[in-house]
């Protein structure tokens, strides 16, 4: 090999690396870049699953601090025995660890706890935040460690008030983390939330429970939560920067990944950072491959280019031949070049066609509803027209031209709602959204015998949302609750509107047989109907979700005690309009 050879031969190699280096960190990049996706929407999820555990809890003292036991207990005139007994059995029904009940000076004078050792009554709490948040009209919050230290809690706590005394006492409802824990499934991520002192208080992995984080501790820590209690062990680990990712690095702990992809995200309900540790070996190992494969391509290059410049030294004769022989390399190449571009136009088209059915999927299940509401509009008019009343028969053909504008409009929301466009969010009246989905649905409902009860004031109740989207919602859960009570005799549908200061609450219940697993409500693709009982795929409750999210909203779902399933939508109020 001459000098100029060498010289080619040691660029090309320089190149590969290069090329290697930079395939490598775009990969690893990618992979990160996906990874940190994952982890927002598992955090997403455990932000969901714990807020909704905690849900009943938060609105339990609200109950409480309104009930006659609860103030007479407070004001001297019921004994302490029976309320105690009404405490306990409140846990028992609401699963809470422990409710108990101060006086105005702060002391607990009754308890669900009051045969336990570790009783709370007699021990005042005056000095608490949750208690001091609810004396000053707020509901009180609160997480610290229990009697011992393998215990923590979280605190709601709601001032009750007397005749004259508007913070004559206060309720408080304990609800132990574990309890919590033990519901979720076991998950592969490692996921736990921090609280304001770096302390993991709440986690899926018992062995993190309490260990702290020793880096970034602010300089004047509140450790009230902690007191007469020592903390676990500080874990401890170096932070790296990568491609905009923040990569945690952990020695001597088995239980985290010994490089971990950190996802944080702040939960302000909570007042907690909840954090997901993504393992990056997947990752690293996947952009190692790809940079192998690259790497084992550009050697066979190389080698096939120190063969022919080899070839063209020792056999100047051949060179014909070797033209040849390149020329057929060339023709293969673009022969596999043509066929990966053909690969790829057919996954394209694939990736296309799948979008393409499962946005059909979702319209023509929300086009179910106006398409019927047009057949019998259709078959009315039709009827109309026989007997010769042509003015009704108008007004019915003006309701299928009005259908068929909210066909367009219902197309226009699920596109922008597929596209996450912004669309105007305004006034809106949802008396007028409820009368005319119920009248929508009337032709539905006598024909399967469906009696809808609703009851609301007579004023109108304006929100913040769009008119097509929020009949959609209503259509939806109406329909839904139909579909529900299907194959029985009584079937009912009760229809409530509750107006406060703070939101407009929407609250539809059925006398079904309810849901196995309210969780799983929301999430698309879910369903409870029978294969083949509905051309829709389980769309409808995560579609609705989405737009009752994209106003400021939230749709909750739960069991109705008495039987069936209840939702409540809950909207913030249109102030400006309700002030006009």
């Amino acid at each position: 090999m001459n000098f100029s050879h060498l010289k080619y031969a040691i660029i090309y190699v320089c190149a590969a690396f290069v090329i290697c280096g930079t395939v490598f960190a775009f990969s690893y990049q990618n992979n990160l870049n996906q990874l940190s996706q994952t982890g927002a929407v598992r955090i997403e999820q455990a932000r969901d699953r714990l807020l909704g555990q905690l849900a009943s809890f938060r609105r339990l003292p609200n109950y409480l601090a309104k009930h006659p036991m609860i103030k007479a207990a407070i004001n001297g005139t019921a004994p302490l025995d029976q309320t105690n007994e009404f405490l306990l059995n409140t846990v028992l029904i609401s699963g809470a660890n422990n409710i108990f009940v101060l006086n105005s000076t702060g002391a607990a004078i009754a308890a669900s706890n009051s045969n336990d050792i570790h009783s709370y009554i007699g021990n005042n709490y005056a000095t608490q935040p949750h208690v001091r948040a609810a004396r000053n009209g707020r509901l009180g919050f609160y997480h610290a460690l229990g009697p011992s230290d393998d215990i923590r809690d979280f605190y709601f706590a709601r001032a009750v008030s007397l005749t004259g005394a508007p913070d004559a006492g206060v309720v408080v409802v304990q609800v132990n983390v574990a309890a919590l824990e033990f519901e979720w499934r076991v998950d592969e991520e490692v996921l736990a939330f921090f609280d304001t002192d770096n302390v993991v208080f709440v986690t899926n992995r018992q062995s993190l429970s309490l260990l702290r984080d020793m880096d970034d501790l602010p300089p004047d820590q509140d450790m009230r939560r902690y007191s007469q209690h020592d903390l676990s062990p500080f874990f401890k680990h170096t932070k790296t920067l990568l491609f905009g990712h923040e990569v945690w690095n952990f020695e001597n702990i088995t239980e985290l990944p010994s490089h971990a992809l950190i996802v944080s995200k702040f939960i302000p309900q909570i007042e907690m950072t909840a954090r997901v540790f993504l393992d990056t070996k997947n990752a690293i190992a996947a952009a190692r491959l790809q940079a192998l494969l690259v790497a084992s391509v550009l050697a066979l290059i190389g080698l096939g280019m120190w063969a022919l410049f080899q070839r063209r030294q020792r056999l100047a004769d051949l060179l014909a031949i070797e033209e040849k022989a390149n020329a057929k390399l060339e023709a293969r190449v673009e022969k596999r070049t043509n066929q990966l571009h053909a690969a790829q136009h057919q996954l394209i088209q694939a990736g296309k066609l799948t979008a393409m059915g499962q946005m059909s999927a979702g319209i023509s299940h929300e086009l179910n509803q106006p398409l019927a509401a047009i057949q019998n509009f259709a078959e009315s008019g039709g009827k109309l027209l026989d007997r010769g009343r042509d003015s009704d028969a108008r007004e019915n053909f003006n309701l299928i031209t009005q259908q068929i504008d909210r066909m367009s409009r219902i197309i226009r929301s699920l596109r922008a709602f597929a596209r996450k466009e912004k669309e105007t969010i305004e006034p809106v009246d949802l008396q007028s959204v409820i009368t005319e989905s119920i009248n929508l649905a009337s032709v539905r409902c006598e024909r399967e015998n469906v009696i809808i009860n609703r009851h609301h004031a007579a004023s109108p109740a304006f929100v913040m949302g769009g008119q097509v989207r929020l009949q959609q919602v209503v259509i939806n859960l109406i329909t839904n609750a139909i579909d529900a009570m299907s194959g029985q005799n009584e079937k009912i549908i009760n229809i409530d509107l509750i107006q406060t200061v703070d939101d407009v609450r929407l609250i539809i219940r059925d006398n079904g047989p309810g849901f196995k697993d309210t969780a799983r409500v929301f999430e698309p693709f879910y369903s409870t109907k029978d294969i083949g009982a509905s051309k829709g795929l389980g769309l409808g409750m995560s579609i609705s979700y989405g737009i009752i999210g994209s106003f400021g909203g939230n749709i909750e779902c739960r069991n109705h005690p008495e039987g069936g399933a209840e939702f409540t939508v809950i909207l913030k109020p249109a102030t400006e309009k309700l002030a006009a």
